[in-house]
């Protein structure tokens, strides 16, 4: 099945094709306006690179949020339309989700994916075992300092773009687990193979959870 994932929940929009959760082609673009036209322009690249027509994509997966509001919208506007004009199956997939997926490295390990919420905000979800997230933890804006002091204090892998807003605290938390390169946001590739993975387990909802209203 040919696949198509969009990934618009912070300011670099991604854009994947995949077939049966394998990579064809993917694309980043940073982009704080114009998400509408750099999603189009992304589109037309792939499928003329990778010789496939849109009626071939049976699914398309975008992000739900939390994440940048504007950007969340256009993406999941684009899947959706683009989802009614071809018939192919629409799934909405949490970056948080996509964080996680890319970095954990063990199921017992746990892992605090953060994303940037603006105004000097965070949001992130602790999440354990097999994608078991924390009760305790949902995923709404919050001060970085009211997320360090209610973390537990034991291993915690750090990762995502929103960590930077909470690492004035590193010094002073040594059980955390923060390695180079894992500040990176979420990837359309990721979010795509994740989609394919829990195809069969999404609910008929895909609304959005947009984490902060416009201001």
């Amino acid at each position: 099945m040919i696949h198509l994932a969009v990934e618009t929940s912070t300011e670099l929009l991604g854009m994947a094709l995949l077939e049966d959760g394998n990579l064809l082609g993917e694309i980043s673009v940073r982009a704080k306006t114009g998400a509408s036209e750099v999603l189009v322009q992304a589109l037309d690249l792939l499928l003329i690179s990778r010789k496939i027509e849109p009626a071939s994509i049976r699914m398309v997966s975008c992000s739900r949020g939390p994440g940048a509001y504007t950007s969340l919208r256009v993406g999941f506007m684009f899947c959706q339309g683009f989802s009614e004009a071809t018939g192919a199956e629409l799934l909405t997939v949490s970056p948080l989700d996509v964080l996680v997926r890319e970095w954990k490295s063990s199921e017992e390990e746990l892992v605090l994916p953060v994303l940037n919420a603006r105004q000097g905000q965070v949001t992130a979800a602790l999440v354990k075992g097999e994608g078991e997230r924390d009760s305790g933890f949902m995923p709404v804006p919050e001060n970085p300092e009211d997320l360090v002091q209610r973390l537990p204090r034991t291993s915690i892998r750090i990762v995502g773009p929103g960590r930077v807003l909470i690492e004035p605290w590193r010094l002073s938390h040594p059980e955390w687990i923060w390695m180079d390169g894992e500040d990176l946001p979420p990837r359309a590739a990721s979010q795509g193979k994740l989609a394919w993975e829990r195809r069969n387990l999404f609910s008929d909802e895909v609304g959005l959870v947009y984490g902060r209203a416009p201001v």
